[in-house]
């Protein structure tokens, strides 16, 4: 499994590297073939020139042979040279020093016949990019090879001691090129201070002018000026602060619709980006600065509500149609101008003092507020006896309480204002001198129980009401009840609701009972009908003492009676329709009787129970069967009729009003 799992790995990183190798030949097209080299050969002590030149690094001239070497020849191979790219040379020549001359690219350098050592080289690269160098060492007589190489126009061998160099190894070094200026070029800019389409460009020119440190320094160098270059097409993204300040510093809701409508026409008209110059940023800030200053206000309408609203029809007693024109002619909105509205406001304000109007009652019913919510009687109202009765006497000089309602029989809106507000005084008189007391609301309530509240059984009722417990709180006199502090009060409600809860007994459930009985009212059937249900119901009486079983049985009793019921022929007449609205068109053919039986029987009413006569009260020629009721001949096309119902069981008939019938 192990060797498998090798084979993979191996195959993958092959595949890995064969990728990698070709993308970065596709990047960097113009270094893919040989990179730079140099090739030299010696002339050699006895020998002369080398027929085979040495090259990166190999050794040219001898080892331990003892001859010196005269003269060479470098240059530089490859097909990666730049332009005008090319090396060059001197020696140090036995007897005649440093040569003053450089050879150059395979010219030779040193002597040839004269027999003379070299002792020491110089050599340098000539236009080439600044990561190329050039080291070398030479192997010195009785001192051998050099243990640090010279590089770039260094001296290699010795000077002044008369030695002979008898051996040399060169190479050319590229080191990685230098990318501090590439880089910072690339940081020297950001997307974000510029234009998206002068970025997008600028981006092309950088992603044709990726480089590394295995490129070419000039290629860096180029593409760093490339991408420089590119830098100073950059279109600077605007300054939109002014802009959109602009723009924030205005609401909706504080202008008129039309004039926002127009200032919306300008915003719409200056609508800029990051992408326009500033120029044209600064052009529509000013422009939609100035349209604000034509903006309008909306109306202050705080005061026009307050008159508008301050005066209502039920408050006025005379006046009010010419002053409903008034108001009518000056309704303006917030979209009017401040002017406007308060020209309306003052128009107002003048139709308002014609007006005569009733008394405000606001105080005065206020005064008797609490008469009304507590009544004449003391009992429950939280004040002592002793200054309730004064202020609700007060009260009832002014007005009648009749069910919680009162009636304002004395003063009223029609009284003068001065006399609603004698009152008003004088019943506040009383409310200044109430006094505090206990308030009795719940525990009147709870001394106030009915047998039919529960409801409960005669029996048990009476047991409750004649207990000791009970009596001695229930006879306490409400004087001094209220006398008491809320507390003890309390405390007497908590001890009635506990006794009730221990003697009264629930009787049965009277609900659907009662609820049968007040279903049907006599004035709505025939006597003989309602005699014949109330003889069942008579044979029915329930109390909440009877068994619930005995309760139910007489319920349906009843239920079942009022099914045997008759509606008086009266109220058929004024509930069935028997009206000319209802009757529709008629015919020859059609029958008037059959129709009037329709009408009751839609109505909801059993007209089996019923018989149905008419009666002709016009004069026209339109022919009626007076007993069937049969139309045989339509005559002028209308009759009036009157249609007589009459119960069955010889009750009260009663007749309808007249019947105008169209006939066609």
């Amino acid at each position: 499994m192990k060797k498998i799992t090798v084979s993979i790995l191996t195959v993958v990183l092959m595949m890995s590297f064969g990728f990698v190798s070709n993308v970065f030949a596709g990047n960097i097209e113009s270094e893919s073939t040989d990179l730079v080299g140099v090739s030299y050969r010696t002339h050699v002590q006895n020998e002369g020139w080398e027929t085979t030149w040495a090259a990166d690094g190999q050794v040219a001239g001898t080892q331990g042979k003892g001859l010196r070497l005269e003269g060479i020849e470098i240059k530089l191979t490859g097909t990666s040279l730049p332009e005008n790219g090319g090396i060059e040379y001197r020696t140090h020549v036995e007897n005649e020093g440093w040569e003053t001359d450089w050879a150059t690219d395979g010219e030779a350098a040193g002597t040839e016949g004269k027999g003379l050592r070299l002792e020491g080289i110089q050599i340098r690269l000539v236009n080439m990019p600044s990561n190329y160098s050039v080291e070398y060492r030479t192997h010195v007589q009785n001192e051998g090879w050099e243990t640090d190489w010279a590089v770039d126009g260094e001296s290699a061998g010795t000077e002044g001691k008369g030695l002979r160099l008898e051996g040399i190894e060169i190479k050319i070094i590229r080191n990685g090129s230098d990318l501090s200026a590439y880089t910072a070029a690339l940081a020297a800019v950001k997307q974000a201070d510029y234009t998206v389409g002068s970025w997008a460009t600028y981006q092309t020119v950088v992603a044709a002018n990726v480089v590394t440190a295995d490129d070419l320094q000039t290629k860096v160098d180029a593409a760093t000026a490339a991408i420089t270059a590119a830098q100073t097409k950059l279109v600077k993204a605007p300054n939109l602060t002014a802009y959109y300040a602009a723009l924030s510093a205005v609401s909706q809701a504080n202008y008129t619709t039309a004039s926002w409508t127009v200032y919306q026409l300008v915003v719409s008209a200056n609508v800029v980006t990051f992408e326009d110059p500033q120029t044209k940023v600064d052009t529509a800030t000013a422009a939609i600065t100035a349209a604000q200053a034509n903006l309008v206000k909306l109306a202050d309408m705080t005061a026009y509500n307050k008159v508008f609203y301050a005066i209502t029809e039920v408050q006025v007693k005379t006046g009010w149609t010419a002053y409903k024109a008034v108001l009518d002619a000056n309704i303006v909105t917030n979209q009017n101008t401040q002017a406007q509205v308060d020209a309306a406001t003052a128009a107002i304000v003048e139709a308002q003092k014609k007006l005569e109007l009733y008394s405000d009652m606001t105080a005065f019913d206020q005064a008797i507020a609490l008469y009304i919510q507590y009544g004449a009687n003391a009992s429950n109202a939280p004040y002592s006896t002793a200054t309730w009765t004064p202020y609700a006497d007060r009260c009832e000089l002014y007005g009648t309480l009749t069910n919680g309602k009162w009636a304002y029989d004395v003063v009223s809106k029609n009284s003068t204002q001065s006399t609603v507000d004698a009152a008003t005084d004088y019943i506040n008189v009383a409310i200044n001198n109430l006094v505090g007391a206990a308030d009795l609301t719940v525990f009147n309530a709870a001394k106030a129980i009915k047998v039919t509240d529960g409801p409960y059984t005669t029996a048990s009722f009476s047991v409750y009401t004649t207990d000791p417990r009970v009596t001695a709180i229930t006879e306490i006199p409400i004087a001094t009840m209220k006398g008491y502090t809320q507390a003890v009060v309390d405390g007497y409600t908590t001890i009635l609701k506990a006794l009730q809860e221990e003697i009264l007994v629930l009787g049965s459930d009277l609900t659907a009972y009662t609820e049968a009985l007040n279903s049907v009212k006599q004035a709505n059937y025939t006597t003989v009908s309602w005699s014949a249900y109330q003889a069942v119901v008579a044979a029915n009486v329930v109390t909440s003492d009877n068994t619930q079983a005995q309760v139910n049985t007489a319920t349906q009793a009843i239920i079942t009676a009022q099914k045997n019921l008759v509606y008086s022929g009266a109220y058929v007449v004024a509930n069935a329709n028997l009206d000319s609205a209802h009757f529709e068109v008629q015919g020859v053919g059609d029958n008037i009787i059959t129709r009037a039986k329709e009408l009751i029987t839609g109505s909801g009413y059993n007209v089996a129970k019923y018989a149905v006569t008419f009666t002709r009260v016009d004069n026209g020629t339109a022919v009626i069967n007076p007993t069937t009721g049969a139309i045989t001949n339509i005559g002028n096309g209308s009759a009036t009729v009157t249609f007589t119902i009459t119960p069955v069981d010889s009750s009260a008939p009663a007749t309808t009003a007249n019947v105008v019938m169209v006939l066609n």
